[in-house]
């Protein structure tokens, strides 16, 4: 089972879920889904593109002075104002805790939402999958423990990790159908459907007071006494 080499703060919840947020990307990747980075490369432009106007106000008014570039300057800051404003806009309105969007050879297109609330170690995860050709998107939720893929000293296990999605995800189940861990299920035996309701009320309470059942035997109700009784 691998484990990643650098060691995190199992106590630290944003390393937690930042080691996590990272690990979506590479895992999905090499299974050959096709990264967009879109949204990163907007919050990317809108972040320079702030940083260039702050830099080029403080050259004017560096080699210039103030009197001579006030008019600029006040241009330059309302104009660096809409900048901050849309790019925080862009993070919590558009992004909304986006970590991945991708597309497989198939043309299904998976997008992915992290999140964690304060002091509760639980990931939260948003999955969701158009297929191709259809306008709405599938939603699965995931929220598991950190515990799960973190040991004690704050190692990254991958298996674990990979098989929460792959199993949680059937887009990526399909094209990693090694990692999908089958739930397993209480099939009720074709016995137990042809049994009375009062021979399994029988069970039930024999099971409770501690008391086996054989193959053929069966407790008879005290109210179907008396009526024999009275019968006879």
């Amino acid at each position: 089972m691998a484990v990643s080499q650098e060691k995190i703060s199992v106590h630290s919840l944003a390393d937690l879920k930042n080691t996590s947020d990272d690990a979506i990307p590479a895992y999905l990747n090499s299974l050959s889904f096709k990264q967009s980075h879109t949204l990163t490369d907007t919050r990317l432009a809108l972040g320079y593109s702030a940083f260039l106007i702050c830099a080029a106000t403080f050259y004017w008014d560096y080699k210039l002075g103030f009197d001579s570039t006030k008019y600029y300057t006040a241009v330059a800051v309302a104009i660096y104002t809409l900048l901050n404003g849309a790019l925080t806009f862009w993070i919590w309105g558009v992004e909304k805790g986006t970590i991945y969007i991708g597309t497989n050879s198939a043309g299904d297109k998976i997008q992915i939402a992290s999140k964690t609330e304060k002091h509760v170690p639980i990931y939260n995860l948003t999955v969701t999958v158009w297929k191709k050709g259809e306008k709405d998107g599938k939603v699965v939720s995931i929220k598991k423990p950190f515990t799960q893929w973190f040991d004690k000293k704050g190692g990254f296990v991958v298996l674990p990790f990979q098989q929460m999605i792959a199993s949680a995800v059937d887009v990526v189940g399909k094209m990693d159908p090694g990692k999908v861990v089958k739930k397993e299920k209480k099939v009720a035996s074709v016995e137990d459907a042809d049994r009375s309701m009062d021979d399994k009320w029988a069970s039930l309470l024999a099971e409770s007071s501690g008391v086996s059942l054989g193959a053929e035997e069966t407790v008879t109700p005290k109210s179907s006494k008396k009526r024999s009784k009275k019968a006879a």
